[in-house]
């Protein structure tokens, strides 16, 4: 892990928007030191990665919980300084927080809260001065979802740590901000109903749009990593900035849906979503017109 470029550490960088951040930042020119759980897929995305930029990914099993395991990332850096870390490893439960057996709600705390903090500890002596960290939350931590109840929690308490660890690390030439993104394809791997282990992609067709007629991507999420972590950013510390397509804006007077009818995939092989959008009136019944909405890549 030696060589002039800047260094990233992702955390959960091995699907996803943490992927999707590590793709970025590839682009960008930063080696890249990928956590995650899943051997197999953190290999071949460190692979893909390094084989499409040119750029040095490598990748170490790591489990957010195991904080016994935490100077193995210490270690694999090696003498290098750490120029960005992304926290992105993240799980939950669908179910309402008063349903939440105290060890699964502990395990959640301990995965999205304790884990990102242990990560930054683990590393503060190797980040670069200057150095930037994002912490990866969600619009839930804004305005929680009572079936994530215990995940809108933790969100909502890494959001306010992003706050304190922004006051501490000012001083050391380290910026701290928080993301919070809001839907986003293909789903959460780890936000995972009762007895499952890991979940399958969402039939995205169910998911409600948000004003901007699309639903998010991880690109759209990478996109504000990479400007955060730069030095265009250098007065932006301890902000939470959403990234959802307008949904936390407030209540619209049209509500889109993704209308399955209408859904294909066009000429340059991206998917084309068509949207219904009612007019919500509080003296008529909802008057549905439908319109495309702004394609997406998968």
């Amino acid at each position: 892990m030696r060589g002039p470029s800047r260094l990233a550490v992702i955390s959960g960088g091995t699907s996803g928007i943490g992927l999707a951040t590590a793709a970025r930042l590839a682009e960008d020119g930063f080696d890249l030191l990928l956590l995650g759980r899943n051997a197999e897929r953190g290999q071949r995305a460190a692979a893909e990665i390094s084989a499409k930029t040119g750029v040095h990914a490598d990748f170490l099993a790591h489990r957010s919980e195991d904080f016994e395991h935490y100077p193995e990332v210490a270690e694999r850096v090696g003498e290098r300084t750490v120029d960005v870390l992304v926290a992105s490893a993240g799980t939950g439960r669908q179910q309402r927080v008063v349903d939440t057996p105290v060890q699964v709600f502990e395990h959640i705390l301990r995965v999205n809260v304790a884990g990102p903090l242990k990560l930054v500890q683990t590393l503060r002596d190797r980040f670069s001065r200057p150095g930037a960290v994002v912490l990866i939350s969600s619009d839930a931590a804004i305005r929680g979802e009572q079936a994530i109840g215990a995940y809108s929690v933790s969100k909502a308490a890494l959001n306010m740590l992003g706050q304190m660890l922004a006051l501490d690390l000012a001083g050391e030439d380290v910026r701290v901000n928080v993301v919070c993104p809001g839907d986003t394809l293909p789903g959460m791997r780890y936000l995972l109903p009762p007895g499952a282990s890991e979940r399958d992609p969402d039939d995205a067709r169910k998911w409600p749009l948000p004003p901007r007629g699309r639903l998010g991507e991880g690109r759209d999420t990478a996109e504000l990593i990479a400007f955060l972590v730069s030095s265009r950013a250098d007065f932006i510390v301890g902000a939470s900035i959403l990234v959802d397509g307008g949904s936390r804006a407030g209540a619209p007077d049209r509500v889109a849906t993704p209308d399955p009818t209408t859904e294909g995939i066009n000429a340059e092989g991206s998917r084309e979503a068509h949207a219904r959008h009612v007019t919500v009136s509080r003296r008529s019944k909802p008057r549905e017109t439908t319109r495309p909405a702004e394609s997406g890549t998968d």
